[in-house]
Order: C-alpha cells, then structure tokens, then sequence
C-alpha cells in the first residue's frame, strides 16, 4: 500500500508537532541538504520571527492583568490564568486541529491546535511573571488524512511555575502542568523539556505542511527551510522536506533528508517515505523489508490501523476500511474519530441505520462541544431524510 506520510504538528495538528525522542545524530550543517535553486520565490514569502510567533497585544496584556489583578500568591496567579484561558466563557476557544497561528492570531481568532495554543499560553503566562517550559509529550504515532496526505501528529504541553524573584526561592515550587488535549490525562505518557526555539521550529514546520498540502511548493519550501536552520535536529521537518522534494520529482534529494531523519532519532514516518523512494525507483526488495518491519513495530496502534481505514475508505474500499476502523476501536474504544470514520463508510454505502447508531456512538465519546454539536447536527440530518 503506497502512503504518502507528512509529519505535521501536530495533535497540534498538524503537520508537525514534533515527537522526537533523544537525538541521536547532530546535523551540523543544514544548508548542504537546502535546493534553493529548485524553488523559485521561497525569498518572497515572509517568515513571522520569534517575537512576532510569541507577541502579545494590549487586549492579551488586558486579559492577563484580569484574571491575576490583586493575587499575590504565586501559585494562585499560575492557576487564576489558566483557569481563565480555559474558561470557554471568557475566551470561546475551540480546538481545530489545522489552527496553526502566532499567539497574537490564536487569542483574537478563539481557534487553536496543541501548538498554537501552547504557544500563546507561553506568551500569557511570561507576561505574568511565570516560569514557563515546552514539554514534548511522547504519544503514540498518530495520524489524520487531509488533502490526500496520512499527516502524522506528534504532541507538546507546557510546564508553569512561580519565578524565583531576586529576595525569594522557593523550595517546592508546586507548579502546573497545562495540556490541551484531554485524552492526554487519561494515559500519562513521558515527556521531555524542549527549547523555545524547537517549538518556533514545530511552528514553521506546521505552516510548511499546511502549504505543503495546498500544493504551494514555495511558501512550503520557505517554512521548511526556517525550520531547519531554527532547529537542525528536528527530523519531522526533514520529512516534510522530502516529501516536498518527492513531490517535485527530486527522489535523490528525497532519499537523502530521508536517511539523514531516520540518523536523528530512527524516524519512521522517514522510513516509511524511504520505502516509497525505493518503490518508486525499483528497488522493491529493500522497500518490503523497511514495510515489514514497519508493520511489526504498529499492528498494536490504534491509529495505525484508523490511518489505513481512511486510505481504504479514499479509494472506495469499504469493506477493508471498516476492517481497519473496527480494529482500531478493538484496540481503543475512547476515540471518536474512530466511530465517526465508521460513520462515513456506512453512509457511503447507503446503510443509514448503521450510519445513525455509529454517529451517536462518537457522539458519545466526543470531548469538545463543537464535536458534539457537529454529530448531532448530523445525526439531525439523517432523521430527515
């Protein structure tokens, strides 16, 4: 089966979110894998800067001078701002997986992904005198179908604590660990500190996968390009490189960032890109080997076997996605997206009672209200007809 993998911030969705785990290899000098000549105009797209991606306005200051105004201990200021940023009351945010914008954009547009939301959370809290630190979650791989593209996901959360002033230490801080993705808490999985500039990184690698998608090969290539000279070591953004030279037709350049990400931290998503390269270019024997072994590391993933559905379900293949999309649920019964993905295939092949009971069932597992809302305005629309 050919899939055609992009990393992509992920659960801060999108197309990259970064799930790297110990660099294994440093990558000293990007600019010798860079084609700057085999895209034309990558200089005119105007990359925000770090300060830009983090920026605060008057109405943010505004917000966090409410929610913390006369708290002194800092500990309650930590969970007064986060308790506000929370409050769907006073900020309406909802959760989109593509929502990939600086923090200025995610506080006025009430939409975020993981990553964005992390990022203007960071903004709010440093503004409030907090000690604020990225955390890269290590989730399971995970992936979602848009445009065409298997867009694997990785995930970040942030860490808050007081700020030790220059007269005061405090010996338990007792800070926060602030998630935005609520299937996080229901399984605790380990997490590393990151820099704020692998999180720029993430950032600019979710806006290449965005452009990427919409075949704007340019601004991809401009926002790839920033994420590796902002963070050399972050093998998704590699990925995405590749993908953008494969789909230029630049398989020998293709087949280099592949193997240089699989030398980072033994990526798979770069394997498994590796593997089409192979295929593509007749060397069958080495591309079932890197499949093979593959599929030993993911048969027990749920949202491998979710990912394999929707391919199936792309290309009309009903009875094999629903395979796929029942051993998902097997494996994991929590996801909504699993029974919504069910919902479409039965819907697809005119079976609407199947549909209903399968759209009711995500229904019921769903988190966020516009999830909710959505089934059931869905399920509202099948009763009429």
């Amino acid at each position: 089966m050919k899939h055609t993998a992009i990393l992509l911030s992920a659960f801060c969705l999108m197309i990259l979110a970064g799930c790297a785990s110990t660099t294994q290899k440093l990558v000293d000098n990007p600019n010798l894998h860079f084609a700057d000549q085999a895209f034309p105009g990558f200089r005119q797209v105007e990359i925000e800067s770090e300060e830009e991606v983090f920026a605060l306005d008057d109405y943010m200051r505004d917000f966090v001078d409410k929610h913390t105004f006369r708290v002194e201990d800092p500990k309650q200021r930590i969970k007064k701002l986060v308790a506000g940023i929370f409050d769907r009351s006073h900020m309406n945010l909802l959760y989109v997986s593509d929502a990939n914008t600086s923090a200025r954009d995610t506080f006025h547009n009430r939409s975020a992904n993981c990553l964005s939301m992390s990022i203007m959370t960071y903004a709010l809290a440093d503004y409030a005198g907090m000690d604020v630190s990225f955390q890269d979650v290590q989730v399971p791989e995970f992936w979602t179908r848009r445009g065409g593209f298997s867009l694997m996901n990785g995930h970040i959360n942030l860490r808050v604590m007081p700020r030790n002033e220059h007269n005061t230490t405090y010996v338990r801080k007792g800070g926060m660990e602030v998630d935005f993705d609520p299937m996080i808490f229901k399984v605790r999985f380990p997490s590393e500190g990151i820099s704020k500039r692998r999180v720029l990184a993430m950032y600019y690698n979710n806006k290449a996968a965005d452009f990427l998608v919409r075949q704007n090969y340019a601004a991809a290539y401009a926002y790839v390009r920033s994420a590796l000279v902002a963070e050399p070591n972050l093998s998704e953004a590699w990925v995405n490189l590749g993908v953008l030279y494969r789909h230029n037709e630049m398989l020998d350049e293709a087949e280099g960032v592949y193997n240089l990400a699989i030398s980072i931290n033994d990526n798979r998503s770069a394997q498994e890109n590796l593997a089409f390269v192979y295929r593509m270019t007749g060397r069958d024997e080495q591309a079932e080997a890197i499949m093979a072994y593959l599929q030993t590391k993911r048969t027990s993933n749920p949202f491998y076997h979710y990912m394999l559905g929707q391919e199936e379900l792309d290309q009309k293949h009903y009875q094999d996605a629903i395979e796929h999309f029942r051993e998902a649920i097997r494996l994991n019964r929590n996801q909504h997206e699993f029974y919504y993905a069910l919902a479409k295939t039965y819907y697809q092949m005119g079976d609407l009672v199947a549909t209903e009971r399968y759209l009711r069932l995500a229904k019921r597992r769903a988190i966020f209200d516009q999830d909710e809302d959505r089934y059931q305005n869905k399920i509202n629309l099948l009763t009429q007809l």
